[in-house]
């Protein structure tokens, strides 16, 4: 019985190892979509039941769910389009399994290929960014919205999914140098997949379920009166399996097609997207690339033929307009070819995935062979009155498409299922559904071998009876109780799907909830981000995403708003897993610590600090929305010109206003209005018009967290032409581009100040040295203050002391309490306040937000005291900390 094992394992080996000479070494499957299906439809159900979603607490220290942590209001245009859209939320919760095809999805989005759009990560998180921004905050329909969402839930399943079958597998899916991960892949991936519960629907469907039979011969063996109207009927609202009649793109269509498929010269999907070795075998970017290549040819020959006239252009357009037409009628087949392929990619899902019999290949191949013969052959340029023969497809192929390119799409055009799933899994179609039908048979003799470990990982060998009794909780040695199956609380990695999926439902009132909830625990969740989804998965197939590790790429990588503040929100809501590595700690950590254990060897010598971007926030200072739109003030250099953006009134916080100037002019070209704090602590948002018009549109800047010294901004319509304006800070604007002359900052340390009695000299960072104290400013710690002028209005009874406050340090800085002010008279009386409003005449008004100053700037604050009758003020202290300074009067 060994033996015939041994050999069986040995031909499959083989034969990926023949197959893996013509496939990509790209990845496969993480959760299998039955897998996917299921977690999702659990969230859904928790959603629309009372628009809420229960989420729990966790002991990560002793791997327990503790109870329910609360319940936190779903985002109300999440709710509504999951309401509204069920089937198209389902459709997207296949995600790039599906759309806008396997291919594409497996080896462009999923992979850290893709360059960042809006200053987080790139690869994976590029698409979610785009796809969350045209097809949620702009997306014109529930359907469309709902399929979004599902899109994201997806997400949300591969990065916990594929930290736990990488552990097993050695490291990502890979078909080489040893094809025994490819195989573990597979095989773990369609066990759990096999052992996963039937997905009943979220939502109950009217059915009856009683009442007596119709045929007669039926009813008089039974008794019942042969009148049938007389039999009492019973209808039940039941749970029905969600089939592939539960799915649907139905109005989704168009938004696939723009946004996951045409790549348009210029467009986000060209120039950011569509990027690494995989689109060679992607059908939408092969086919965008053709036929933008033949449009700029066409509109070349328009351009030439209307720059002549007479006899000239009749001349030309008869030497080359045949030739024209021919190809403006083959970019119409591409373009229909391209908008025919959204149906076509979900009937193939429908077929393979939404199938409980494990997949309908038959079906499958005839979907893709029907799109071939209607619209690839035409796609590829050969004439509708050409006979279609093997020689007829490698010409046509050859000569629009590179060698490399060439020889998939001659496989995919002779075999379309044979070619994708090939280039998929290394394997043919037969194979492949072997391994989803049957991985029990195949998982000792795969999974309990060496091999598959790669890129410096190891694999993890376990055989059946193990898995199913630690991993699965199941009490079956094999597969002979086929079924039990594992429960959402007994698998961590399924569990912390659950969990994520409903945190990326919440919405502001959510968040803000669940904040607070945690906080009760002694628990800071960190900033709210725009989505708990966004942000941070450079790769859908990579382990450990959520954790900001190093990109092997060298790219952002930034941390997963519920993983920082030392993983403290992290630890509580959800559970420790195989493959997880510990996270990196941002600060203390609240809360039980990882179940990680110590390591025993000796720590460390601590390297060298690395100096961080001068205006790059600090993961405490994220949530803070005024913060976060304050650290955009400044001068920047964009494509437009240089962009100056300040607050617009003095003592006023939470408003700005920008202006865009072309090089050498100093009138502005264009203004953005309006401009306040996002609702996701990211920025700021506003309006843009052009200079001189009334005509305005939104726009969004958004803050690179990782370098904050750069932004990326989103705007409604084009701005100067640019569907995005980026810019990189300018640090010390020349002075003869300014409308208005700027502060210098001077070079020169702080002078000593010896003697008992003044005050304490303040600590000198790093260059650039802090400004010296000036005019009227007196230093602190890390400020330097100044006394403008002292009122008493004869309105009230209040003495108003307005000071303004320069930071000294090289740091962002918060004014707040740490300021005091003391007051002091002739009746002998001191006061004090730390209490510092808005510098405006008037009763006291608080800021609206924490005020914030950046290194060498100034705000203006104004503090309060009870006036003595007849008293007059004899002199000011300010203090901070251990700091002083008098102002006599």
């Amino acid at each position: 019985m060994q033996r015939k094992s041994s050999r069986l394992r040995a031909q499959l080996m083989a034969a990926v190892a023949v197959l893996t000479l013509t496939a990509p070494t790209q990845p496969a499957y993480a959760w299998k979509p039955k897998t996917h299906i299921y977690l999702a439809e659990e969230a859904l159900r928790d959603a629309l039941d009372n628009g809420k979603v229960t989420l729990y607490e966790t002991d990560r220290a002793t791997g327990r769910i503790i109870g329910v942590l609360g319940e936190f209001d779903v985002d109300p245009n999440i709710l509504a389009a999951l309401k509204a859209g069920q089937k198209q939320f389902r459709a997207g919760v296949l995600g790039p399994d599906a759309y806008p095809d396997i291919l594409t999805g497996q080896q462009i989005i999923h992979p850290e290929e893709a360059d960042a759009i809006d200053g987080t990560a790139g690869g994976s998180n590029a698409w979610l960014t785009h796809l969350w921004e045209r097809g949620f905050v702009n997306g014109a329909t529930p359907q469309v919205r709902a399929f979004t969402i599902g899109y994201l839930t997806h997400a949300a399943g591969d990065v916990f999914a594929h930290t736990y079958v990488n552990h097993y597998a050695g490291g990502e899916f890979m078909l080489v140098p040893d094809p025994t991960n490819a195989v573990k892949h597979l095989v773990l991936e369609g066990y759990i997949g096999k052992r996963t519960p039937q997905t009943m629907s979220a939502t109950t469907t009217r059915q009856r379920v009683s009442g007596g039979p119709r045929n007669p011969r039926k009813r008089d063996d039974l008794g019942l009166d042969p009148d049938t109207t007389n039999d009492p009927i019973v209808y039940e609202n039941i749970r029905l399996p969600i089939t592939q009649e539960d799915t649907s793109i139905a109005g989704v269509e168009g938004f696939i097609y723009d946004e996951l498929t045409v790549a348009k010269p210029g467009s986000i999907m060209m120039t950011k997207l569509m990027k690494g070795e995989g689109t060679g075998r992607s059908i939408p970017f092969i086919f965008s690339e053709k036929r933008n290549q033949l449009q700029a040819e066409v509109d070349d020959y328009e351009r030439t033929r209307l720059g002549l006239s007479g006899p000239a252009r009749l001349a030309y357009a008869a030497a080359n307009g045949v030739q024209a037409e021919y190809k403006k009628a083959w970019i119409a087949d591409i373009d229909a070819g391209l908008k025919a392929f959204p149906a076509v990619s979900h009937e193939v899902a429908k077929a393979i995935v939404y199938n409980e019999a494990g997949g309908d290949m038959g079906r499958a191949k005839d979907i893709l062979s029907k799109y071939v013969s209607d619209h690839m052959y035409s796609m590829v340029g050969i004439p509708d009155a050409v006979i279609i023969t093997a020689r007829t497809i490698s010409n046509a192929v050859s000569a629009i498409v590179p060698p490399v390119i060439a020889e998939f799409l001659n496989e995919l055009l002779m075999a379309p299922l044979d070619a994708i799933i090939k280039g998929l899994t290394g394997k043919s179609p037969d194979e492949w559904a072997h391994y989803m039908t049957n991985p029990e048979a195949h998982f000792d003799e795969i999974m309990n071998v060496p091999g598959g470990g790669h890129s410096g990982s190891v694999e993890h060998r376990i055989d059946l009876k193990t898995f199913n009794r630690e991993q699965l909780k199941i009490d079956d040695d094999g597969y002979g109780k086929p079924s039990l199956k594992w429960k959402i609380e007994d698998l961590p990695p399924a569990f912390n799907t659950l969990q994520l999926t409903k945190l990326l439902f919440l919405g502001d009132a959510g968040m803000r909830q669940l904040q607070a909830a945690l906080k009760a625990k002694g628990v800071e969740m960190g900033a709210a981000p725009r989505n708990y989804m966004l942000g941070w998965v450079r790769s859908l197939d990579a382990g450990n995403q959520w954790q900001g590790l190093a990109s092997p790429r060298g790219k952002a990588s930034p941390q997963a708003a519920f993983a920082g503040n030392g993983a403290a929100a992290y630890n509580r809501l959800f559970l420790a897993q195989i493959g997880e590595a510990e996270i990196p700690a941002a600060g203390p950590a609240s809360g039980p610590a990882p179940a990680t254990p110590a390591p025993t060897a000796p720590a460390p010598q601590p390297a060298p600090p690395v100096k961080e971007p001068r205006w790059s926030p600090r993961p405490e200072d994220r949530g803070n929305r005024s913060l976060m739109a304050s650290y955009l003030e400044g001068d920047w250099a964009t494509d437009l010109g240089r962009l100056r953006i300040k607050r617009t009134g003095e003592g006023d916080v939470d408003h700005w206003i920008g202006h865009i100037y072309r090089a050498g002019r100093n009138e502005a070209g264009f203004v953005l209005e309006d401009l306040v704090p996002s609702d996701d602590a990211s920025g700021l948002t506003g309006t843009w018009r052009e200079a001189g018009s009334t005509q305005k549109r939104a726009i969004r800047l958004v803050l690179n967290l990782n370098d904050g010294d750069r932004f990326a901004g989103g705007a409604e319509g084009y701005i100067g032409g640019l569907a995005e304006l980026t810019g990189t800070r300018i640090l010390n604007p020349p002075a003869h581009e300014a409308p208005e002359p700027q502060p210098t900052e001077p070079q020169a340390p702080v002078p000593e100040q010896p003697g008992p009695q003044q005050p304490a000299q303040r600590p000198q960072p790093p260059a650039p040295q802090p400004q010296p104290p000036e005019d009227d400013f007196q230093p602190l710690g890390k400020w330097d203050v100044r006394i403008d002028k002292v009122e008493n209005p004869r309105d009230d009874r209040l003495t108003h002391v307005y000071v303004t406050l320069r930071n000294a340090s090289t740091q962002v800085q918060y004014q707040t309490g740490e300021v005091w002010v003391y007051l002091e008279d002739t009746s002998g009386a001191t006061q004090r306040s730390g209490q510092g409003v808005r510098a405006i005449p008037g009763p006291p008004q608080l800021f609206s937000g924490t005020p914030t100053v950046f290194p060498g700037k100034t705000i203006k604050a104004k503090y309060v005291f009870d006036r003595v009758r007849g008293a007059a003020i004899t002199g000011i202290t300010v203090t901070e900390g251990e700091y002083r300074a008098e102002f006599a009067f």
